[in-house]
Formats: C-alpha cells, structure tokens, sequence
C-alpha cells in the first residue's frame, strides 16, 4: 500500500492506492485536522476505512480484507512539504519526495475518466470542462504513482 500525499497551505491531498497504482481511497484534510489523519494512519489499515471517512472523496475499490499496511510515502515537493515530511516520519516508513509539477493538469484528467462528462459537457472543448471540486486528491494519486516509479 502506497501513500500518495499533496501537500499544501490549507489542505492535504492524500491518495491510499496499490503496488499496481490503483486507487483505493483519496481524499482532502484541512490543514487544521492534520494531526487527526495522522493519528488514523498510525493506527493501521484496520481502522482506515471508518476513521478515514470524514476526508474520503473517491472510494474506487473496497476492502475485501484489511490491506497490507504502508510500504512508502510519495510526497510531492511543493508548499508544505518539509512540515509533512516531518508530520509523516511518526507512521515510520520510508518517505520518497517527488516533483510534483503538471500533477494538477493530469489530476484533472483522471477525474474526467473516474467522471464522465454529461452529454451537454461533452458538447463543449475539453478545456471547457471544470470539475466540481477540488482536485487534491487526485494529485496526490499522480504523485504516488510517480513515487513508484521512483522505489
């Protein structure tokens, strides 16, 4: 199990995904309850799936059983990534800083294909399309496949 994570001002993006790069959960945290998802990180896969849940904004598969725990941390290496590397070295595992320039552009993409367009969207140029929230998740998705490229 990945942990991919976008750091930033206000807001945390962070992707839990597979050794193949498949999402399992993504979500966004205030900057305010980052200790809170910390807390429910270190407390392991078997809590993940309730504790995790007030953040959670895609859920693409679901636990058959618990999963493995953390092998690594991709963080992206913009705002906020010193004070998260720092926040992240209390789950104990190897952290991996990864340069995450166009992880928004592609974040943007994968949320087309987790999200059809509707019929009238489609109708207009795919740089017309905005999605309907924010896309810190997804980024942090980018960035931890991008970390596995790296390990």
């Amino acid at each position: 199990m990945i942990l991919g994570i976008d750091p930033g001002r206000d807001k945390i993006g962070w992707a839990l995904a597979n050794s193949d790069g498949d999402l399992f959960y993504s979500g966004i945290c205030p900057i305010s309850e980052q200790e809170l998802f910390l807390a429910a990180l270190i407390r392991g896969s078997a809590y993940w799936e309730q504790e995790l849940s007030p953040w959670v904004t895609e859920k693409k598969q679901t636990f058959v059983s618990h999963p493995e725990e953390l092998s690594f941390a991709a963080i992206g290496n913009g705002t906020g990534s010193q004070e998260m590397i720092n926040l992240l070295n209390r789950l104990g595992v190897r952290i991996i800083t990864v340069n995450e320039k166009g992880t928004t552009l592609e974040a943007r993409e994968l949320y087309w294909n987790f999200h059809r367009p509707s019929w009238w969207q489609r109708c207009l140029p795919r740089i017309m399309w905005f999605p309907s929230r924010p896309l810190d998740d997804l980024a942090a998705l980018v960035i931890a496949r991008r970390g596995l490229l790296i390990k």
